[in-house]
């Protein structure tokens, strides 16, 4: 018997007996011992029988015991086991009863499909009315309950119903993460929600700042955000699950604000007879500027200009007046703080902190250099000066070009350089220019002995400096070598005390920097003190130096003589035994030469500048 719901219907039960008289074993009857049928509704009770042959049967007779209630059973739904958005869905409604003549009817409601009906016999005098209908599931069609209504000729009703589970990719993705407008440094958590079956398992984020994508690391459907930048930041996220991923999610913007500050262009200038002073700064919410002179009392700004697109704030604070020097403080607040900037006006003032930078840093000997002349100057730097410095004097080299290009050696010398507007002129100190090069042993260096010691003496010239390794004489096991090294500007002294002993041999010297090496044999010279190589050198150095300072002041008298505006090419010119200062442009400046002999044929020394060459 099949139990339906929602309506009961009167029914009764007809026990049928077949009744015979029985006069020997071989009768038999085979009939249902229960069929249930509907008020109304047809019952077809079937029956069947044996009997001996010699017995024909004449009449059959049917008894009704009783007539009891019971309801039209409910029909029986089925759904497909795979329900999966954009496939096909069956849904089967099945129902029994007991009048092939005049079957129940079903109906699926307003359900949207293609509709199939099926009627078969079953056993024991019931007959299976099963109708199916088909459609493409959605995920709208996600818990949707699917209605079979059945009815009956006599007139009783049933239904049953079924609910659709219908999976999907995830698909209306949205972010959602409380107040939209926080102040920066704020920590905010978001989240990421999304309509799924099954539900998402991993998640995807995204932050768009400045037009540019950025993939934040979190996978999880919550995300904690810490580095809030100023103004807007737009989160999305991504939902995934194992039938695929939504479409990015709409954006959620978050407005972080933040304090003012003040920007870099602000500043005061003199024009026309007025101090000028424009302080710009950017803020969220909108800021008020104030100002104030000279450590007065603060005043509100006149009518200060605003930027809505990128929030900035400028004004304006202009005095009649002739101010050697004013200080005008700009001081801007808003709802989360303030900032402040001291602007110091220095009206009709000469250029100041004037500096010479030098590219590239380290260069090797024979490379090109570029100065410049760097300076601070509320008036337009008009125009630059460059100087030769050849001890206490300097010889003009050039003038307007900020920058000043060389091809150097390690004696290219010193310079300075001044910066000039219409209000006067300001230096900057002497600068050597940094050249390197490898280490070259100079001819100063000897080995002599006196009074049972030895004494070598290595004199190294390179930068960056060079480091010396000795290779002494062989002394006894009880004795020491004693080694000291003096440092003056580039040229290291390395000074190699020790007994003497019988055969002295050769001392080698070898100097090693990162540029290259250079190694001398040094000779011993029985006999010679060191007091006396000492003095010998000194004097040569000394004539040197004499014959160098008196060429230098040459230089300068006859430079000083001729006009600024003189300007010549050079050529280099490598001589041993006399001093030569070269001029080559006889159109602009008459050359002129200067000859001076020097004692030593093998020490050199080099001046160089824009008019001249010198080498010794």
């Amino acid at each position: 018997m099949i139990t339906l719901r929602k309506h009961v219907f009167l029914c009764y039960t007809l026990q049928v007996v077949w009744c015979v008289l029985v006069v020997a074993e071989e009768w038999t009857v085979t009939i249902p011992n229960q069929i249930s049928g509907l008020m109304g509704s047809c019952v077809l009770i079937p029956c069947s029988f044996t009997h001996p042959s010699a017995y024909i049967p004449t009449n059959v007779a049917w008894y009704q015991y009783s007539k009891l209630p019971d309801t039209a059973p409910r029909p029986q739904l089925s759904v497909s086991e795979v329900q999966r958005e954009g496939g096909n869905v069956t849904v089967s409604c099945a129902v029994l009863h007991t009048c092939p003549s005049s079957p129940p009817s079903l109906s699926f409601g307003d359900q949207r499909g293609v509709v199939q009906g099926y009627h078969t016999e079953e056993i024991q005098g019931r007959w299976r009315v099963l109708s199916t209908i088909s459609f493409v599931a959605r995920a709208e069609d996600h818990e949707k309950v699917v209605a079979c209504n059945v009815t009956h000729p006599g007139g009783q009703t049933a239904a049953g119903e079924v609910v659709l589970d219908v999976s999907y990719a995830p698909r209306s993705v949205s972010v959602t993460g409380g107040s939209t407008v926080v102040q920066v440094g704020t920590n905010l958590s978001l989240s990421c929600v999304s309509d799924a079956n099954p539900p998402a398992s991993s998640y995807l984020w995204y932050l768009l700042r400045d037009g540019l994508v950025m993939p934040l690391n979190h996978s999880t459907e919550t995300a904690a955000v810490t580095d809030l930048h100023p103004d807007e930041n737009a989160f999305h996220c991504t939902a995934i699950n194992p039938l695929g991923r939504s479409k990015p999610s709409c954006s959620f913007v978050v407005t972080a604000e933040y304090k003012p500050s003040i920007l870099a262009n602000s500043s005061c200038f003199y024009h026309t007879g007025q101090v000028i002073c424009r302080c710009q700064a950017r803020a969220r919410p909108r800021a008020k500027v104030l100002w104030m002179v000279d450590e007065g009392p603060l005043f509100p700004s006149s009518d200060p200009t605003t930027s809505p697109q990128n929030h900035t704030v400028m004004d304006i604070w202009a005095a009649e007046g002739t101010y050697e020097n004013v200080s005008v403080t700009c001081l801007v607040n808003n709802t989360h703080g303030y900032d402040k900037l001291l602007l110091s006006v220095f009206v009709k003032a000469p250029p100041t902190n004037v500096s010479i930078s030098q590219l590239p840093a380290r260069p090797l000997e024979g490379e090109k250099v570029t100065l410049s002349c760097l300076g601070h100057s509320h008036l337009p730097i008009s125009s630059y000066r460059w100087y030769r410095v050849f001890g206490e004097q300097s010889v003009l080299l050039r003038e307007d070009s900020g920058s000043l290009s060389l091809s150097v050696t390690r004696d290219v010398g010193r310079f300075r350089c001044s910066a000039l507007n219409e209000m006067g002129e300001c230096s900057s100190d002497t600068m050597a220019v940094n050249v390197e090069y490898a280490p070259a042993i100079l001819p100063l260096s000897f080995c002599s002995g006196n009074d049972g010691q030895v004494r070598c003496e290595c004199v190294v010239d390179s930068h960056p400096v060079a480091k010396i390794i000795w290779t002494p004489w062989r002394i006894q096991d009880n004795q020491t070598h004693n080694i000291t090294d003096l440092l003056n500007w580039r040229i290291l002294r390395s000074i190699l005390i020790g007994p003497k002993v019988d055969d002295m041999g050769d001392v080698l010297c070898n100097s090693t920097n990162e540029h290259g090496s250079a190694f001398l044999k040094l000779p011993f010279i029985a006999g010679e003190t060191s007091a006396q190589r000492s003095l010998f050198y000194g004097g040569v150095g000394g004539a040197l130096l004499l014959v160098l300072s008196f060429a230098s002041f040459l230089f300068w008298r006859f430079y000083s003589t001729k006009r600024r505006d003189c300007r010549v090419a050079l050529e280099e010119v490598e001589l041993k035994g006399a001093l030569q200062v070269i001029h080559h442009d006889p159109t602009d400046c008459p050359g002129n030469t200067l000859t001076l002999t020097v004692s030593e044929e093998d020490f050199h020394y080099n001046v160089y500048d824009t008019g001249y060459s010198v080498q010794v």
